[in-house]
């Protein structure tokens, strides 16, 4: 009787590949493709909890000019971490073909620190353990929360077979964020 029962839960465990990547932890550099995804030793990786701009997504700042709120949330990402090595402790795949996973340069969840700054919201659709951060930086016009942008939760994203081979292919390399922030006229 136990070895139909083990033999019928190993193959539950390879029919759900997701289930054995939770609690596995994988560090190493980050290569960031936007502000709420990373590629870590060839996989894409969603950061848990937040949606962040997608790279291409303009906003309306403060001063009633369009920024590249997106771009510079991912810039903001790429300074957070560095040159730091990164861990990532997975939880599930999404639908857009990323492992979500709680990642952190040090002891600081990068999740908890782009809510905290403005550039990324929680994700609502997902969890809800960033809202006290989404809070602060809205208490405090942080990024995002200093103007008027589009939830980037419910945004379209690119397809990330090519991040994969890319960051395959040079995993040490960062992307460069292009520098499209419209200067402000005073």
């Amino acid at each position: 009787m136990r070895r139909p029962l083990l033999a019928g839960l190993g193959l539950l465990a390879l029919m759900t590949p997701e289930m054995s990547w939770s609690g596995e932890a994988m560090t190493g550099r980050a290569v960031v493709l936007d502000g709420d995804t990373l590629s870590l030793r060839g996989k894409v990786i969603g950061l848990h909890g937040i949606a962040a701009p997608g790279l291409e997504q303009v906003c309306l700042g403060a001063n009633g000019q369009n920024y590249a709120c997106g771009a510079i949330s991912a810039r903001a990402l790429t300074d957070a971490i560095g040159d730091a090595t990164v861990s990532c402790e997975p939880h599930q795949a999404d639908q857009d073909g990323r492992l979500i996973a709680t990642c952190r340069r040090g002891a600081e969840d990068l999740s908890a620190w782009m809510a905290a700054q403005g550039y990324a919201t929680a994700h609502r659709f997902a969890s809800t353990p960033y809202l006290a951060e989404e809070k602060l930086a809205w208490a405090r016009r942080r990024g995002l929360w200093a103007g008027v942008f589009d939830d980037p939760a419910g945004r379209r994203r690119p397809p990330y077979a090519a991040a994969r081979r890319i960051a395959a292919a040079d995993a040490d390399q960062r992307a460069p964020i292009p520098s499209t922030v419209v200067p402000s006229r005073r």
